[in-house]
């Protein structure tokens, strides 16, 4: 009897590189992996974007215009994933490259840079409606 190699085609998780061989001899992918069980085992992961590579990208579209974008503007210029900004890196942006977001008389927000970076700028928000400093016990219950 003669020896020949046979080549059968199989698939790989794309979240834990597990390599099967299918069981049906239909055409149809399989609907989750055997190893993990993920439905996504054909999709490859969204890559996460880093703090700094953010600011970058905010710092660049933003002093590339003379004037106020908008952060629809900004994401599109930019390339950024995110449909909605991360708060807590937004107040990050506001001290690192000198943020500044203002609300017209339309409720949009504006992003723009200012010249002096890193001085603490606060928010529309923050001036608008100062919150009163809460204690650590329930109001009103012993008084």
């Amino acid at each position: 009897m003669a020896r020949v190699p046979i080549t059968v085609m199989g698939y790989r998780c794309e979240r834990c590189n597990y390599e099967w061989i299918p069981r049906s001899n239909g055409d149809e992918e399989p609907k989750t992996c055997p190893k993990c069980r993920s439905p996504y085992w054909n999709r490859p992961r969204k890559s996460m974007t880093a703090y700094e590579d953010f600011r970058d990208k905010i710092a660049t579209a933003l002093r590339g215009v003379p004037h106020p974008l908008t952060w629809t503007e900004i994401r599109t210029s930019a390339g950024l994933p995110q449909l909605f900004p991360n708060n807590q890196w937004v107040r990050r942006l506001e001290n690192d490259i000198g943020l500044r977001r203002t609300r017209d008389a339309h409720g949009i927000i504006h992003w723009q840079i200012t010249n002096n970076a890193g001085a603490g700028h606060a928010t529309t928000a923050q001036i608008a409606d100062p919150s009163p400093a809460r204690s650590g016990r329930k109001q009103g219950s012993m008084e």
